[in-house]
């Protein structure tokens, strides 16, 4: 009888215990700087949550700020800083991290290395990093073999050539280690190679990395929002993706069955966060997706 009692308490404890939601997505911007620091800015996004704590590990960085309805508080270790957040039950709640961080950049004897790792103590549906080089540089030669893991997306801003990473279902505990290896134009040798030519094919390359990111990588970005908005804004968006650039205000009223004041509420919405933009014609307004959209909603 008392064997009983004990499992069934146990039992009781374990089913009272609330379920923690795993993380929707997280997402990595790393902007590499010239004088070899990392500006970095983490969203995380969490979807039909409980009340809950989550943490995670930043390293040692700088200047660190949080932005999040949830509250957060900053733990300075030795070696290390973790970011703890409490959580109040919710549809949605994001936290969104900047810092700078020195010393993921080193100097080899003729080019750069940028390492970092990743590990997350949550089951997470989309993990994103993405990583811009300097101004006036490039992979490091033979290319396919300057980054790791290899199957980045490469593509351009038009100043700088980004490294891109997308993975679904990243398990808790697991390590995602990211390495780039990149010169500065000027110190690249061409002594086989005549200096004009290697300038022409990197305007090329320059505009065809610059063509792939505004046509292939927005449409990841579009993929990749999407599940995130609302409805409303999914109908909407919808309505723009199915008419194209350029449709008018009216035709998204019409397909979309709102009034004219829902829907110029959601479109400044999308406007005000980079996905769309409007343009005045007459008394209404021409809708267009953003080229360089944002990987967010």
């Amino acid at each position: 009888m008392k064997k009983i009692i004990i499992t069934l308490l146990i039992g009781f404890i374990l089913f009272s215990i609330p379920g923690f939601s795993e993380l929707y997505q997280y997402e990595v911007n790393a902007e590499i700087f010239e004088n070899n620091t990392v500006f970095y800015k983490l969203n995380l996004i969490f979807v039909e949550h409980p009340d809950q704590n989550f943490s995670f590990t930043i390293g040692n960085p700088l200047d660190i700020k949080i932005e999040s309805p949830a509250t957060c508080k900053i733990i300075k270790k030795v070696l290390e800083t973790d970011i703890i957040c409490n959580m109040k039950s919710a549809e949605r709640t994001d936290i969104e991290v900047s810092y700078i961080l020195d010393g993921n950049v080193k100097r080899r004897d003729s080019y750069f290395l940028f390492t970092d790792s990743f590990k997350l103590m949550e089951d997470t549906k989309t993990l994103s990093i993405l990583v811009k080089l300097p101004e006036a540089t490039a992979l490091r030669q033979p290319i396919e073999n300057s980054y790791n893991p290899s199957d980045a997306l490469k593509g351009s801003d038009g100043r700088r050539l980004i490294i891109n990473w997308l993975k679904n279902d990243f398990k808790a505990g697991e390590r995602f280690d990211v390495s780039i290896a990149f010169e500065k134009i000027g110190e690249v040798a061409f002594s086989w190679f005549p200096l004009e030519y290697a300038i022409v094919i990197i305007i090329i390359l320059s505009v065809a990395f610059a063509l792939f990111y505004q046509i292939y990588l927005r449409d990841k970005g579009i993929k990749l929002i999407f599940p995130v908005l609302k409805k409303d804004e999914k109908i909407i968006f919808n309505a723009l993706m199915k008419h194209g650039n350029g449709v008018n205000q009216k035709v998204i009223v019409r397909d979309s069955g709102y009034s004219k004041a829902k829907v110029s509420k959601v479109l400044n919405s999308l406007k005000e966060r980079g996905l769309i933009k409007l343009e005045r014609i007459g008394r209404s307004n021409k809708v267009y997706i953003e080229k360089n959209i944002k990987k967010k909603a």
